[in-house]
C-alpha cells in the first residue's frame, strides 16, 4: 500500500478488511496530535496541562474539607429497597445478582440499572436491600431468580434510616487467652478459653471443661446402632451432664474401644469418641459465628476450673486476660450512681471517686481526692474498677453464686476481692465488679432464729 503526502489512495482502500478504514484514520490523528504537540512551546503545554487537570485537583482538595453531614443521603439519592428472601439465603441470592451483573453489564443491550445490593443477617434475615431510581428497576433485576420474592410487598427504606442500614458495626477482636461462651448444643452458656484464633479470624479453637456421662445413660436393653449415625452417650433426651474435667478412667469403664492415647499436643491428651481431651479439658474447633464474644462476664468460680497448677502447687490465673474480657462489659452492668472507683489505667490513672451516671461505656465520676477533687470527669469503663478498702461492709449484687452475700471485707488483690460473710463465717473471694457498699448486716445482732439470753430447751 501506498501513502500519498500523509493519504492513502482510493484504489488501495478496497484491499483493507472490513473496520480497518476507521483504524487507520485513528492511528493518522493520533500521529497529527503529536506532531502539534512537539511543535508547542513549553510554555503553551504547560498552560495547557493546567486547564486540562487544574479544576480535578481544586475539586478533589474542596472535597476534603466537605461536612460529613452533606454526605449523608438526601431524597435526590437512589432509593434503597427491602426485598423479602429465603431465610439463610440472603448471601446466595447476592451473589446471583453480582453473577447477573457480569452477564449484563453497562452498556450491553439490556443492561441491569440497579446500583447495589447487600444483606445485613442477623436481626435482617429475610430481607435483601437493593438500591436503585426505580422500583421496575429492581423488580427487572430480580426476575425469575431464585429463593427470593420481588413480587411480595418491598419495604422502601426511609432516607432517614439509610445511614443506620449501612453502618458496619467493628466486630470484636479475639486473642488467645481470652474468654468466650458457647452459643448452642451441649455446652450452651458454658464459658471457654480461646486457645488459637485462625488466620482468617472466622474460626477459634476453645478451651473448655467437660460435659461427659461416660455412657452411664445409655440404654443396655436397646439394640446397637450404627455408630456413625448416632455416637454413644449422645442422647439428647437425657439432661445434660455437670461440668467435670476428663477422666480416663470414668471412659475405660464402658468406652473403652472409644478411646485412645494421642501425642504431640502436650500433657496427657486423649481421644475419646471422636473429641480431643488435653490435661482433662476439650479442646474443639469452633467458628466465631457459634460464639458469644461480647459481654462474656466470667463468674470467678467458672474462671477457677481453667486455672492451671503452677510448680508450687497453687492455681495459676491468666488475670492479664481475664481483666481484659472483664472490662469488655457495658458500664451499666458493672456501675451505679455512689459506687467507689479508681482509674487505674490511662492519662487519668490515680484519680480516684464516685460514679455519677453512665452512658453505654462511659462512666461519669465526681473525683473526691487529689487537686481534681469535685470535678466531674467521663472515663471508659475498661480502664475503671471498683475501690474498696479492708474493713468496709459489702453485699455480692451479681456475676456470682454467692450473690446477696454479706460480709466485711478482709483482702483485695487487684480485681479480686475476699470478704468475711456474715452468716456462714466463712471467707469468699469475689471480682470488685461483683461488689457494692452496704450498710446492711446479715445477721441481726442474732444467730439463727435465737438471740442472747433467750431460754432454749435442749432435746
Amino acid at each position: 500500500m501506498a501513502e500519498l503526502g500523509g493519504e492513502m489512495h482510493p484504489d488501495d482502500m478496497d484491499a483493507l478488511p472490513v473496520g480497518a478504514e476507521t483504524d487507520d484514520r485513528r492511528h493518522r490523528q493520533l500521529d497529527r496530535q503529536r506532531e502539534l504537540e512537539a511543535s508547542m512551546d513549553a510554555e503553551k503545554q504547560a498552560q495547557l496541562l493546567k486547564e486540562r487537570y487544574g479544576r480535578n485537583r481544586a475539586a478533589a482538595s474542596d472535597a476534603v474539607v466537605v461536612p460529613k453531614r452533606l454526605l449523608l443521603p438526601s431524597v435526590e439519592d437512589p432509593s434503597i429497597w427491602g426485598v423479602r428472601c429465603k431465610p439463610g439465603k440472603e448471601r446466595e441470592v447476592i451473589f446471583a445478582i453480582q453473577k447477573r451483573i457480569e452477564e449484563r453489564p453497562m452498556g450491553s443491550r439490556n443492561p441491569m440499572k440497579i446500583i447495589s445490593a447487600f444483606e445485613r443477617g442477623g436481626a435482617m434475615s429475610g430481607y435483601i436491600y437493593v438500591e436503585a431510581r426505580r422500583q421496575a428497576d429492581v423488580m427487572d433485576a430480580l426476575q425469575d431468580m431464585s429463593n427470593v420474592y420481588p413480587r411480595t410487598k418491598m419495604i422502601l427504606v426511609p432516607v432517614r434510616e439509610m445511614p443506620d442500614l449501612l453502618r458496619v458495626q467493628k466486630s470484636e477482636e479475639l486473642l488467645p487467652g481470652g474468654w468466650v461462651r458457647i452459643k448452642r448444643g451441649k455446652y450452651q452458656n458454658d464459658l471457654a478459653q480461646i486457645e488459637e484464633v485462625e488466620t482468617n479470624g472466622l474460626a477459634v479453637t476453645v478451651r473448655l471443661v467437660p460435659r461427659l456421662d461416660y455412657g452411664m445413660n445409655e440404654d443396655i436393653g436397646a439394640p446397637f446402632m450404627d455408630p456413625k449415625r448416632k455416637r454413644p452417650g449422645m442422647n439428647p433426651a437425657v439432661a445434660r451432664p455437670p461440668q467435670r474435667l476428663f477422666s480416663e478412667a470414668e471412659a475405660k469403664k464402658k468406652h473403652g474401644k472409644y478411646l485412645s492415647a494421642t501425642s504431640g499436643l502436650g500433657g496427657k491428651s486423649w481421644n475419646y469418641l471422636g473429641e480431643t481431651y488435653v490435661d482433662g479439658f476439650l479442646i474443639k474447633d469452633m467458628k466465631v459465628q457459634h460464639l458469644i464474644t461480647k459481654n462474656v462476664s466470667p463468674r470467678l468460680e467458672e474462671v477457677t476450673m481453667f486455672a492451671r497448677g503452677s510448680e508450687d502447687g497453687t492455681a495459676n490465673l491468666d488475670l492479664a486476660s481475664l481483666a481484659e474480657t472483664l472490662k469488655n462489659s457495658t458500664a451499666e452492668d458493672s456501675y451505679l450512681p455512689g459506687d467507689p472507683v479508681e482509674v487505674f489505667r490511662g492519662e487519668q490513672q490515680g484519680l480516684i471517686g464516685r460514679t455519677t451516671s453512665t452512658r453505654g461505656d462511659i462512666v461519669t465520676l465526681q473525683v473526691t481526692e487529689g487537686d481534681l477533687a469535685g470535678q466531674h470527669i467521663d472515663a471508659p469503663v475498661k480502664s475503671l474498677r471498683k475501690r474498696f478498702r479492708e474493713g468496709d461492709h459489702v453485699k455480692v449484687i451479681g456475676g456470682s453464686r454467692y450473690q446477696d452475700e454479706l460480709g466485711m471485707v478482709v483482702q483485695v488483690k487487684d480485681d479480686t476481692v475476699t470478704l468475711l460473710s456474715d452468716m456462714s463465717m466463712q471467707e469468699i473471694t469475689v471480682f470488685s465488679k461483683d461488689l457494692r457498699l452496704s450498710a446492711e448486716t446479715g445477721v441481726d445482732g442474732k444467730l439463727g432464729m435465737f438471740d442472747v439470753h433467750d431460754l432454749v430447751q435442749l432435746e
